[in-house]
């Protein structure tokens, strides 16, 4: 089992965000988030050990070293049981005002062993087109600080194709972010969303995003340049030195049930899928009125669609699938078997995917690039 916490606040939202978080001051946040993170959580979990948790936003670290600590403290009380080795992932704004007054040492002592720093580029042009609150020096000094206050497990994440950016200012970022010695990076080719601020300047002409070749070119330099520094592209956007891939990212991918609390996550357990609502101030006004939080969207699937969604997202690893593997552990899949060998069996007949063991199957290079249109045929 695995959780995932969801805290929504940022102090700006970036151009490209479509997230669900929200630009908030940090004087109104309410003081109670903590406790009723964790007041969700006993609400909602039953029983069981978690392998991954994993803290996410929005900005996590907006709730500050306290807060962080009394959220570490108070979900401990509400019943959350990890196992020994646990994975514990924090993500992070490397902007200075967002890691000061010992806020690594709160996340060490909260059980945090793996931090994940959304730099997004390492080139300041891009970075203030992009509305990023920090520079490139100062995502380096985050990094640095990280490490020297005993965090070995460090990520980044880049973006591929932000305004402003070009093949040479790439090259640079991957060259600057391979030298800092990380573990793990995910890289992805930005989407233009409805709604951002980069979708209204591209309706009005004010700037152009790069044509879906341009994206894959810089995404091609990525795999190419990562892979040189020792960097094993376990999934499609995500990087690792063996070893280090993200545990919670893979049980996901993999099928594996999690519960998501907080304003906006969503939870996958058994048949069950829930998305909360990400107004806060619902989710908060339902909790403290002893209700369960508004959801966007809360159904019950079929056995088998719940087979198909658990089986597909394994496409996107590596590793690949096995239809027959997967029908040994979940029975409700055995009817699709066939037909997902068949699947499969065409999508290599074109150069899409390709049997990698007996059985075993997983996308090519090729495959990556159109896996949308892969997972289509599967389903």
């Amino acid at each position: 089992m695995n959780l995932y916490v969801h805290t929504p606040f940022c102090l700006s939202k970036c151009a490209y965000c479509a997230l669900p978080s929200a630009a908030t001051a940090r004087g109104d946040i309410p003081a109670d988030f903590p406790e009723l993170l964790a007041m969700e959580f006993s609400s909602r979990w039953h029983g069981g050990r978690f392998g991954t948790v994993y803290f996410g936003g929005g900005t996590p670290s907006l709730l500050g070293a306290g807060g962080l600590a009394r959220l570490g403290l108070a979900l401990r009380h509400s019943g959350l049981d990890t196992i020994r080795d646990a994975e514990w992932t924090v993500e992070l704004n490397p902007a200075p005002e967002l890691i000061g007054d010992g806020l690594f040492g709160a996340l060490a002592e909260m059980g945090a062993n793996r931090l994940s720093f959304g730099v997004q580029s390492l080139d300041d042009g891009v970075l203030a087109m992009a509305g990023r609150r920090h520079s490139a020096e100062e995502a380096v000094a985050a990094v640095s600080a990280a490490r020297a206050a005993g965090f070995a497990n460090i990520g980044i994440d880049l973006i591929a194709g932000l305004p402003g950016d070009d093949e040479s200012k790439w090259h640079a970022t991957l060259a600057k972010a391979i030298e800092l010695g990380l573990k793990h990076m995910s890289v992805y080719a930005l989407a233009v969303e409805p709604g951002t601020a980069l979708a209204r300047r591209a309706a009005s002409g004010d700037w152009t995003p790069c044509s879906d070749a341009e994206l894959l070119d810089r995404l091609a330099i990525a795999e190419e340049a990562l892979a040189c520094a020792g960097f094993r592209r376990y999934e499609i956007s995500n990087y690792a030195e063996r070893g280090f891939e993200c545990r919670h990212n893979l049980a996901c991918w993999r099928g594996d049930d999690y519960l998501g609390i907080g304003p906006g996550a969503a939870s996958r357990l058994a048949l069950a899928r829930r998305t909360n609502s990400a107004d806060w101030r619902s989710w908060r006004e339902a909790l403290l009125a002893g209700r369960t939080p508004p959801a966007d969207n809360d159904e019950e699937l079929q056995s088998e669609d719940d087979a198909a969604e658990r089986f597909i997202f394994g496409l996107r690893l590596a590793e690949g699938v096995s239809p027959d593997a997967f029908a040994g552990i979940h029975p409700q899949a055995a009817p699709m078997a066939g037909r997902w060998r068949k699947a499969l069996a065409d999508l290599a007949a074109n150069g899409i995917a390709a049997e990698i063991a007996p059985g075993r199957w997983a996308l090519t290079p090729r495959g990556r690039e159109v896996a949308d249109s892969a997972i289509e045929a599967l389903l």
